[in-house]
C-alpha cells in the first residue's frame, strides 16, 4: 500500500473516531467541536479524551461503539494509555485493526443509535 493511500486511510479512521467522540460528547451534554476539525487539528486530535470531559465509562462505551462499527477490537493500550487515548491514537488502532479493504464507514454523529 502506498504512503499516500495509507495516509488517506489513517485520516478516514481518525474522522470515524472523531465523529463518535463528537456524538459521545453531545450525548453527555458537552458542547463538541466539529468532527472534521477534531480530526484535522493536531492539538485536538492528539488530546486525551479525558480532557474533553469524557470519563472512563464514556471511553468504554465509545470503544465498544467503535469496535462494533469496525467489527474488530481496539488494543488495551488505546484505552489505558493517555498518549493513545485520543482521536489520533484510536484512529491508528482502527487502521491497524482494519483489513486493507475499503475505509471504515463514517457514522453520522447526530443520528440516534438503534438497538
Amino acid at each position: 500500500m502506498t504512503d499516500l493511500v495509507q495516509t488517506g486511510r489513517l485520516r478516514d479512521c481518525e474522522l470515524l473516531v472523531a465523529g463518535l467522540v463528537v456524538r459521545a460528547m453531545a450525548e453527555r451534554g458537552i458542547e463538541p467541536p466539529d468532527a472534521a476539525a477534531l480530526a484535522q487539528d493536531d492539538a485536538l486530535r492528539t488530546r486525551d479524551l479525558a480532557l474533553f470531559g469524557l470519563d472512563s465509562l464514556d471511553w468504554i462505551a465509545l470503544a465498544t461503539r467503535l469496535e462494533e462499527t469496525i467489527d474488530a477490537e481496539l488494543p488495551d493500550e488505546a484505552l489505558i494509555t493517555p498518549a493513545h487515548r485520543s482521536v489520533a491514537g484510536w484512529g491508528a488502532a482502527v487502521l491497524a485493526a482494519s483489513p486493507a479493504g475499503p475505509p471504515p464507514r463514517h457514522p453520522n454523529p447526530m443520528t440516534p443509535r438503534t438497538p
